[in-house]
């Protein structure tokens, strides 16, 4: 005899047969003209290496299957003579517990779980070689679509990428010197902070090479310097690029494996100047705070620099190499440039820089020229690169990309120098990445001098006082995922002060409805804290302006965070509020607030 509602288990196994049989789908991917591509990559010149080809996939609830005590969805894209293919995902929502994995016999990328899904929802996979993939999904079975399948990349250059698992390990050419060997010796600061930038755009993928670069506040906000011609006539989808720190040999020998790099995904456009090639970016991701990180100095001088120039790049993807010039240096170039790709750069906006050591390629495009004061005076926007032989590059020059051009978008001046001090340089400085709230602090209008805003988190907490106009900033708790924040004004200030008979006139025409307060002058009229307005109130305001009792628990002023709701009144409107920054983007989050004088019903207190 078995119990109502159970199935023996060799029934139950015999249902669940066909789920667990059921052959997984697949989509051939069309045919490619890589010619036409090639084609259009020369007459464009961009670092790409893969094109894109669109899908319109999503998991439907009838494709699950279920092994191992979890649902299992898995789809094969193939594409014959690809010599790697990846991904791209959006509407991303997996469950808690869920994973997705790109697979094939080559190898595997992820596990990637919600927590790698870009500000946008969205979700990049990475490359695997071959001509077929499979995209696995294993964890519970979603009740709605866990996310849609909308492009596949295809390498159509191998030549720019290996095809290997160790994708673009060993890749670039034997010219190049590998950036620790002896030139590189007292740089490892400047090699630290160079990256490796994965380039996602609608037209397909590629790579350039950053810098994380110094700003006047030294807060260690993740500016990354880069070429603008990285994504110059296309279309970048920010939220998928990503940078890879660290990805260089332990000494001058090539490495016998790939190192593995410290990855951090999605960016954000701040500034970008065609004429000289600079664009700046910034590191959106979390995780880049768990660290500290080397923020290369800067010089804006207008001036040729005749002394040798170092820069470390990532030719074809490569791990860091550098390149350094003679003794000559970097010299104005007189002359504007035309590029293969249609862009005229005006005269003298460039160095030029001629090599001793090593030489470049693509790949690295947007890397930071150095002067031997450890500072950058531009980036690589290309060149007559050769191999034997001397090669030469074209570096826009910093000195013009910090406030040539026509908008704030346009200029460097307008994020690497908060403070306004305009200085001529700026040295590099290994920093914390710091955040911050900040705002004002008012009365009636009236910026509260000397009001203490607190942050407060398990284990610590920390004021900031308000200067003249009222104004606080103050470094959020670094690590912290959560902290609270409240405000105190005025605690020395006399308990009638702002108090008369005219109060109790107001909040007798409002207990009569003669009169509807605002939500202000009903949180100064609560005086006794119990959410609603009532005679007790009269009475406590009229035994303080009598002298005769203080206001209790309740403080002589209110400080509340502009905007929270008072309808209906809470009963301590003071209380600290919670603040949880989700957007990792956010590096300065405004929070305003107002201090109401307790028992001013009136509002008029001076």
């Amino acid at each position: 005899m078995l119990p109502k509602n159970t199935l023996p288990a060799a029934l139950l196994a015999l249902l669940l047969l066909p789920l667990c049989v059921t052959a997984q789908t697949a989509t051939a991917l069309p045919t490619p003209d890589r010619e036409a591509l090639r084609k259009q990559d020369a007459r464009m010149e961009v670092n790409r290496y893969a094109a894109p080809l669109a899908l319109d996939d999503t998991p439907s609830r009838e494709a699950y299957t279920y092994a191992g005590g979890e649902w299992h969805w898995r789809h094969t894209y193939t594409l014959a003579s690809a010599d790697g293919l990846a991904l791209f995902l959006d509407s991303l929502h997996l469950p808690p517990g869920s994973r997705i994995t790109l697979e094939n016999a080559h190898g595997t990328t992820g596990p990637f779980t919600q927590a790698d899904a870009s500000d946008r929802g969205r979700l990049f996979t990475g490359f695997l070689p071959g001509e077929r993939v499979t995209l696995h999904y294993a964890g519970p079975r979603p009740d709605a679509p866990p996310f849609h399948v909308w492009r596949a990349d295809h390498v159509y250059r191998p030549d720019r990428w290996t095809g290997t698992r160790n994708k673009d390990f060993g890749d670039s050419n034997t010219c190049h010197a590998n950036a620790n060997c002896p030139d590189g010796d007292g740089w490892e600061d400047e090699k630290s902070g160079t990256g490796r930038i994965n380039i996602i755009v609608a037209q397909g993928t590629g790579y350039c090479t950053g810098n994380l670069i110094n700003n006047t506040t030294e807060d260690g906000r993740p500016y990354l310097l880069t070429g603008f011609h990285c994504m110059d006539g296309f279309t970048p989808l920010y939220d998928l690029w990503s940078v890879d720190f660290d990805y260089l040999g332990a000494d001058c020998n090539d490495p016998a494996t790939a190192p593995v790099p410290t990855t951090y995904r999605n960016v954000e456009f701040r500034a970008g100047r065609r004429e000289t090639d600079a664009l700046l970016l910034e590191i959106i991701d979390v995780d880049f705070a768990s660290e500290d990180h080397y923020f290369a100095g800067w010089d804006r001088r207008d001036q040729n620099f005749f002394e040798p120039i170092i820069h470390f790049h990532h030719p074809r993807g490569d791990v860091m190499k550098l390149g350094l010039s003679n003794s000559v240096g970097a010299r104005i170039l007189p002359l504007f440039i035309d590029w293969n790709n249609g862009v005229r750069t005006p005269a003298s906006h460039h160095f030029r820089i001629n090599s001793a050591v090593g030489t470049f390629e693509v790949g690295s495009s947007g890397s930071a020229y150095f002067n031997q004061d450890h500072r950058i005076i531009g980036q690589l926007n290309g060149g007559n690169a050769v191999c034997p032989g001397t090669s030469e590059a074209y570096v826009g020059r910093f000195a013009l990309s910090w406030d040539g051009g026509p908008a704030d978008t346009a200029n460097l001046q307008t994020f690497l120098d908060p403070l306004g001090t305009n200085p001529l340089t700026l040295d590099g400085a290994t920093l914390p990445t710091k955040r911050y709230v900040s705002g004002t602090v008012t009365y009636g209008g009236v910026p509260a001098a000397g009001a203490t805003i607190t942050f407060a988190w398990p284990g610590g907490s920390r004021d900031y006082v308000t200067d003249a106009q009222g104004v606080y900033r103050g470094e959020r708790p670094a690590l912290e995922e959560a902290f609270t924040i409240a405000g105190d004004f005025g605690a020395n200030d006399l308990d009638a002060r702002g108090v008369d008979v005219g109060d109790i006139i107001t909040i007798r025409r409002e207990i009569l409805g003669f009169e509807d307060m605002l939500p202000a002058q009903r949180v100064a009229a609560d005086v006794n804290g119990s959410g609603t307005i009532r005679v007790s109130d009269i009475i406590s305001i009229t035994r303080v302006i009598l002298g005769l009792q203080d206001w209790g628990t309740r403080p002589n002023w209110v400080v509340i965070p502009a905007g929270f709701p008072l309808d209906p009144l809470p009963p301590n409107p003071a209380a600290p509020i919670g603040i949880s920054l989700q957007n990792a983007g956010v590096y300065e989050l405004p929070v305003d607030f107002i201090a109401v004088k307790t028992g001013d019903a009136a509002g008029n207190v001076d």
